[in-house]
């Protein structure tokens, strides 16, 4: 996708997702003509901050105003830090960060919390910053999540990945997925657990020494339990329809706990891991190949299209249940899995900045969904002038 403009809007867009285990920043060029990534860098989660945030989404804990206030403040100022780290060499043209912040708390219906005081990245970049995506579609009626889909199309009917039926799997800490065929709208919804529950029985069963099964390589050596994930996939969450979005409030420890009981490492991992795919794959047989919708190719993107176990369950599963489907990762798109959701959300800022609705249908949106939050910095006025050369 070419872009030819003179003065392109370049927009980095930072991502940290329901793991908390590092920030994503991929810088974009936008013209009329269409878009390009840049480069892409990762910085780990600060294990203190992470350590914050993970007790303030332990069900039951309680927090007074000054804790929230700290924490909002805290995460603004490390996604600052980082943004002046990871965009050094990019800097001087970068004009927007579009910052996805960290999600506390996701209740449909309700609202979402996502924490990283936009103020704070402006004030400490001096480049204009696009946050809070989610709120203006929960305020239409819609569920807030999943957003990409709008990137997914343009991605799928660009490279012809659609015309046969394709969909766009991010396993993040939670696994949500765009299902795209033709010229059809998008249908788009979080399946469940992507990482989380993986993360959740590594840590557990190591009693915090590992945070994650890198690769995939613990549960490689483990035997799953097939009872703990009979227990696991009786979540009311597996049986709902779309529209649907669910996040680690509802997917909590205690519960994962109570499945695995003590089974060792290995096995406990082999177990989460297998549960996750499993339900993936149910969720594609109910609202996708059962009801006689084509799906030629997936591809995965997130961190967990890097562990190859989960990868290989996923295959099984859809042979076991007797459906051939290929699993590509979503490079072959011409975007890198680690590289998809935060350069969606810098495409997300673009749209904002044009005053579009970053929702649609897929998340149950009824109306026009106000887009995200634009926080000027100091260079708003060259934004502003850049502005036109997008429509």
């Amino acid at each position: 996708m070419p872009s030819t403009a003179k003065s392109p809007l370049v927009i980095a867009g930072m991502m940290t997702g329901t793991s908390c285990d590092g920030l994503d920043a991929v810088t974009v060029e936008f013209d009329r003509d269409g878009f390009r990534v840049l480069d892409h860098a990762s910085r780990p989660f600060p294990p203190a901050l992470r350590r914050q945030v993970l007790a303030f989404q332990r069900p039951g804990a309680a927090h007074d105003s000054k804790t929230w206030l700290r924490l909002n403040r805290e995460l603004g100022e490390w996604h600052a830090a980082s943004a002046l780290s990871l965009l050094r060499r990019r800097r001087r043209t970068v004009d927007v960060i579009a910052n996805h912040g960290q999600t506390l708390a996701h209740f449909p219906g309700i609202g979402t919390l996502q924490l990283g005081d936009p103020a704070w990245i402006a004030a400490k970049t001096g480049l204009t910053v696009v946050s809070q995506f989610r709120t203006g579609d929960m305020a239409a009626g819609g569920q807030g999540a999943p957003l990409v889909p709008g990137f997914h199309r343009l991605l799928a009917r660009s490279t012809g990945a659609s015309r046969n039926g394709c969909s766009i799997h991010n396993i993040g800490g939670i696994s949500n997925l765009t299902y795209l065929h033709g010229e059809a709208p998008p249908r788009a919804w979080d399946t469940g657990p992507g990482n989380l529950w993986i993360d959740l029985a590594v840590a557990r069963a190591s009693r915090g020494k590992l945070l994650m099964d890198e690769g995939g390589r613990l549960a490689r050596l483990g035997t799953p339990d097939e009872s703990a994930i009979a227990l696991l996939l009786r979540h009311p969450y597996f049986r709902r329809k779309p529209p649907k979005s669910t996040g680690r409030d509802e997917f909590t420890e205690v519960a994962l706990a109570r499945a695995l009981r003590r089974l060792p490492l290995a096995d406990a991992a082999a177990t989460a891991t297998l549960a996750t795919a499993r339900s993936m794959v149910n969720d594609y047989r109910r609202n996708i190949l059962e009801r006689g919708l084509a799906l030629e190719t997936i591809y995965l993107c997130g961190g967990g299209a890097k562990n190859a176990t989960l990868v290989e369950c996923l295959q099984v599963e859809f042979l076991r249940q007797g459906w051939l489907v290929r699993i590509r990762g979503s490079e072959a798109l011409g975007v890198a899995p680690q590289q998809m959701e935060a350069a969606a959300f810098a495409f997300l800022a673009r749209e904002s900045l044009l005053g579009r609705a970053i929702g649609g249908a897929w998340t149950g949106a009824r109306r026009f969904g106000p887009p995200g939050q634009i926080t000027p910095g100091e260079n708003w006025a060259s934004v502003a002038r850049k502005i036109p050369g997008l429509l």
